[in-house]
C-alpha cells in the first residue's frame, strides 16, 4: 500500500495516477475529500489529514507499507514543521519507505531561503530509521514560465538578479514519473537522486525560446537584489519577494546549473526538453 501526499497538488495527483495506472494499490493523502473525489482517479482511497495535524497524519499513515512525501509550500517555519510532523509520523507509523521531493540546493552556504528547510527535512529523514529516497528536484519549468517569463511578457522585459547563472529546468509531470518510478520499486531505489532537464539555459536563452512559442520576444535584464524586490512587491505578497531574490541569488552562484542524468536512469528516458514544455503547455492553452 502506497500513500501519496498532497494528492490533489500538480505532482501528488500525477504520481497517483501512474501509480493506479500500475496496478498499485494507493491512498491519496488530502485535506478536502469531496473535492479529492472530482480530481482523483474513481475509487482511490482518500485520508484526510494536513501537515499540521499529527494525530490526522497518525491515522493517516496507519498500515501504510511506504509513503510519497510531496514537500510543503508555504512559509519557511511552517514548511519546517509540515515536514517534522510527516516525518515523524511515518516513523511512529513504521513505513517501510518514504520517498521525499526535496531541492537541488540544500547547502551550506546556500542564500536560498528555502535551502534550511529541505536540509532540516534531510537530516530528519537520515535520522528517523526508516528507509528512504531523496529526490533533489531543479527548478520546475512551470515555475519559470507562470513566475517570470509570462508577467515579464507584457513588459517585454523579464527582470531578475540571476546575473548570468543557468538553470536545467524539469516539468512537474516528469518529476512526477521520476517519483512513482521509485515508489513503484523503493526497494532498488535507495539513496539519493538528483532531477533535472537535459541542459542548462541562461535567462537570456530561456526568454529567446519562449519568444518563438509565445510569438512575443522579451529581454532578460540582470538587476539587483534589491531592485527587483520592490517590484516584486507589488505583485507578492511576503515572503515571496526575498524567497524569490534569494533563490536569484543561488542560481547566480551556479547552484541551479547541475545537469544529472538521474531522471534517465529511473525512468528509461529522457526528460522533456524547456523548448518541448513551453510548445506542449502552449499547444494545451489553445485547446
Amino acid at each position: 500500500m502506497i500513500l501519496v501526499t498532497g494528492a490533489t497538488g500538480h505532482v501528488g495527483g500525477a504520481v497517483v495516477r501512474r501509480l493506479v495506472s500500475l496496478g498499485h494499490d494507493v491512498v491519496g493523502m488530502v485535506r478536502d475529500h469531496r473535492a479529492a473525489a472530482k480530481r482523483l482517479p474513481s475509487g482511490i482511497a482518500l485520508r484526510v489529514a494536513d501537515y499540521e495535524d499529527a494525530s490526522a497524519l497518525a491515522k493517516a499513515f496507519a498500515d501504510i507499507d511506504d509513503i510519497v512525501l510531496i514537500s510543503s509550500d508555504g512559509d519557511a517555519n511552517a514548511v519546517t514543521s509540515h515536514h517534522a510532523n510527516a516525518i515523524e509520523a511515518a516513523a511512529a507509523a513504521g513505513a517501510r519507505h518514504i520517498v521525499f521531493t526535496s531541492i537541488v540546493d540544500v547547502g551550506d552556504q546556500s542564500p536560498f531561503y528555502f535551502a534550511p528547510v529541505y536540509r532540516d527535512a534531510e537530516r530528519r529523514l537520515a535520522a528517523c530509521g526508516v528507509p528512504m529516497t531523496i529526490l533533489r528536484c531543479g527548478l520546475y519549468a512551470e515555475f519559470i514560465l507562470d513566475h517570470w517569463l509570462s508577467p515579464g511578457r507584457a513588459s517585454g522585459e523579464l527582470l531578475l538578479p540571476a546575473g548570468s547563472g543557468r538553470v536545467a529546468p524539469i516539468s512537474r509531470d516528469d518529476v512526477a514519473a521520476a517519483v512513482a518510478a521509485v515508489a513503484a520499486n523503493p526497494d532498488k531505489i535507495a539513496g539519493i537522486h538528483a532531477l533535472t532537464g537535459h541542459l542548462a539555459l541562461g535567462f537570456s536563452e530561456m526568454t529567446a525560446i519562449y519568444g518563438e512559442t509565445a510569438a512575443r520576444q522579451i529581454g532578460y535584464r540582470p538587476c539587483s537584489a534589491e531592485e527587483y524586490r520592490s517590484s516584486a512587491s507589488a505583485q507578492l505578497d511576503d515572503p515571496w519577494p526575498f524567497a524569490f531574490s534569494t533563490l536569484c541569488a543561488s542560481i547566480a552562484e551556479g547552484r541551479y546549473s547541475r545537469v544529472a542524468n538521474d531522471f534517465a536512469a529511473l525512468t528509461g528516458r529522457e526528460p522533456e526538453s524547456f523548448r518541448d514544455f513551453l510548445r506542449r503547455t502552449a499547444s494545451a492553452a489553445k485547446t
